[in-house]
């Protein structure tokens, strides 16, 4: 099965709307692919937005998907911190030999406007979290969409 946990900023509109298109489209691909599939998009988890959120409830819930998972998409560029949380516990889980695929994505229209292209390009992309992904020998996408080609090749889609 492809449990699929789609992470990255969602406090914009326009973040939601991409975490939201990038579900879509997900779906799409997979949806006629006959293979078994779940698509966790934490904006659309059905958290009680009527009232204040609880933020231990946020962590166990996307926490929950995330043991599960077995296929990553992570927006970095923002370097929104529950995002980078989430790749800490993806990377972890990939550290301890679990069978997972980790699409890392830094897509920062800047990377390919600097002399020093990529993510060691003086824009302020965390070297930790950069080195957890080049020690892991990761590859680094640079659009969703980019990472999304890899993906249907990994699953033969």
């Amino acid at each position: 099965m492809i449990y699929i946990y789609n992470a990255g900023p969602l406090f914009s509109e326009g973040e939601v709307y991409q975490r939201k298109a990038e579900g879509k489209i997900l779906k799409d691909i997979l949806m006629d692919s006959g293979k078994e599939y779940t698509i966790i998009n934490p904006i659309e988890l059905p958290f009680d937005h009527s009232s204040v959120l609880n933020s231990a409830e946020i962590f166990k819930v996307d926490y929950s998907h995330i043991s599960k998972a077995n296929v990553f998409f992570f927006e970095l560029a923002s370097n929104d911190t529950g995002t980078m949380v989430e790749l800490g516990n993806a990377i972890e889980k990939y550290m301890n030999g679990k069978e997972i695929k980790i699409y890392p994505i830094f897509a920062d229209i800047r990377v390919s406007r600097n002399d020093v292209a990529g993510v060691e390009c003086p824009i302020g992309f965390n070297s930790y979290v950069v080195g957890a992904l080049t020690y892991n020998k990761l590859p680094i996408y640079y659009s969703f969409k980019e990472a999304l080609e890899q993906f249907k090749k990994d699953f033969d889609l």
